[in-house]
């Protein structure tokens, strides 16, 4: 999967939770919009390092940390 991918993902996914939590909530005001787009945010964060997780458990995606010395084989 590439990055570009899980990132656009994860927005997507922080937009539309934070749409369903202000449909949800019934009333909105400014500090509804503010603690629910903070909290979306934060979900956005969130389901990234997880999909990003398990993507490279199941060996869809490389490992995040490249090797220390590449070139060096003993």
């Amino acid at each position: 999967m590439k990055p570009a991918l899980l990132t656009f993902c994860s927005i997507a996914f922080a937009v539309l939770w934070t749409c369903g939590m202000l449909w949800s909530s019934g009333t909105i005001d400014l500090a509804n919009v503010i603690i629910l787009s903070v909290c979306g945010a934060l979900a956005g964060v969130a389901w990234y390092y997880a999909m990003r997780w398990v993507f490279q458990l199941m060996h869809l995606a490389r490992p995040s940390d490249p090797p220390a010395n590449p070139g060096a084989e003993r």
